[in-house]
């Protein structure tokens, strides 16, 4: 923006695509890099510490807002949905350093040079790795605020998606009351109620996701004849009347990714969000200030029992091999959906709104390896004996152990 130079503004694209083609061949938006990024370190195993996802969120908000491409805002929910809130436990009062989009080990151990960092971090501790006790605040409110953003043309783009309420001023100045109302990402549509004391015109832009083909809009009821492809704007223009509401529909399907340099493995999502096997998660409570690394800082009058750290254990078995049909995966995937979570909080095994009932083939080579981790990915391709049998997914941002890239099974 300073330079108006385009290769700048190129320059953001390569460094993102560069990145990935090499160490983000992975599902939830990001990249392996424990502490590093290492060549021979890219199977999914490899995460990211919390505070890379707090600040690729950033990242994607600044860029969204400079360039309005929707490739940012797409990534930002990716991060957000599938790998932000799985670095928690659900009461948010404990956070790891590093969480991986496949990993079922969530000890006190140091597992270098498997992650590459000496410590306990894998460990859910509220006293541990003060970077992302201070960074990890800044997520939400840096994603809150990119929800609705002012057009140069005097009007108004709903970016991402989520509840929220908009006060701006639009077209000859006059202030308006923006509410919307939605469950997305576990829901298709998003409701917008429009409160002005005058009529005014503007336009107003809706982003569509990537992901996302088909999307329609009603204004009061009736469907617009407006349409735009996946990573455009539909846009509405008209004089806007108080209590005026829309409705936008983004269509959600299953979908399967390839990583290819991982082993040909896959990824199975429905719309924002990227599925991971559902594995029993046993919490073991553990003193957070004992198992705290060595630099962490705490308040003197901070109670451990009240804030308590954790390590987790897998109770089922977690090696499995997916069986799918990647040309049609609607036909060996089903969709389950469920009650809306009473507190308001789907990102957990117990509370999640949605499921996918699949079917999967244990891999015994697949295990544990001498670092302590889930072993990478098993050569491709992969034959098994082992009977089939019925398994479960979950969103990726509800599972804290978590297999999200899976060895298909011919």
């Amino acid at each position: 923006m300073q330079t108006g130079d385009s290769a700048h503004l190129y320059a953001t694209y390569n460094d993102y695509y560069l990145i990935r083609r090499t160490f983000g061949q992975v599902p939830g938006g990001m990249f392996g890099s424990d502490e590093n990024s290492r060549m021979g370190y890219i199977d999914p195993r490899q995460g990211t510490e919390t505070c890379g996802f707090a600040e690729q969120m950033t990242s994607d908000g600044i860029l969204t807002r400079i360039t309005g491409d929707p490739v940012w805002a797409d990534n930002c929910e990716d991060v957000l949905f599938n790998s932000f809130t799985a670095a928690f436990t659900t009461d948010m009062k404990a956070l790891r350093y590093i969480t991986c989009p496949n990993g079922v080990t969530a000890d006190a151990e140091n597992h270098s040079p498997g992650i590459d960092n000496r410590g306990p971090f894998l460990t859910m501790n509220p006293f541990s790795s003060r970077c992302c006790q201070h960074n990890h605040g800044h997520a939400l409110p840096y994603y809150l605020q990119n929800l609705v953003m002012a057009s140069n043309d005097n009007g108004l783009a709903s970016i991402m998606y989520n509840s929220c309420k908009t006060k701006a001023k639009v077209g000859d100045g006059t202030e308006i009351t923006l509410i919307e109302e939605t469950n997305y990402p576990y829901e298709e549509e998003i409701r917008f109620t429009l409160q002005t004391a005058q009529n005014v015109k503007f336009p107003f832009y809706f982003s569509i996701p990537g992901w996302c083909k088909n999307a329609g809009i009603k204004l009061n009821g009736k469907k617009l004849n407006v349409t735009a492809n996946a990573g455009e704007y539909i846009r509405v223009e008209r004089e806007w009347s108080d209590g005026d509401n829309l409705v936008l529909n983004l269509p959600m399907e299953i979908g399967i990714r390839t990583w290819e340099v991982n082993q040909n493995s896959v990824s199975v999502d429905y719309g924002p969000l990227t599925f991971s096997l559902k594995i029993e998660e046993e919490y073991n409570k553990i003193n957070s200030i004992e198992s705290a690394i060595g630099d962490s800082k705490w308040q003197a009058d901070a109670d451990p029992e009240k804030w308590p750290a954790f390590t987790i254990d897998a109770k089922s078995p977690w090696n499995y091999g997916l069986i799918v049909d990647k040309n049609t995966p609607s036909n060996s995937l089903q969709i389950v959906k469920k009650e809306w979570p009473a507190d308001n909080y789907p990102f957990s095994p117990e509370n999640t709104p949605i499921e996918l009932k699949a079917k999967g083939q244990r891999i015994p080579q697949w295990g544990i390896d001498k670092f302590g981790l889930v072993d990478v990915l098993p050569l491709y391709p992969v034959k098994t004996g082992e009977p089939i049998e019925d398994i479960t997914l979950i969103p990726m941002g509800a599972a804290r152990l978590r297999i999200s890239a899976f060895t298909v099974i011919n």
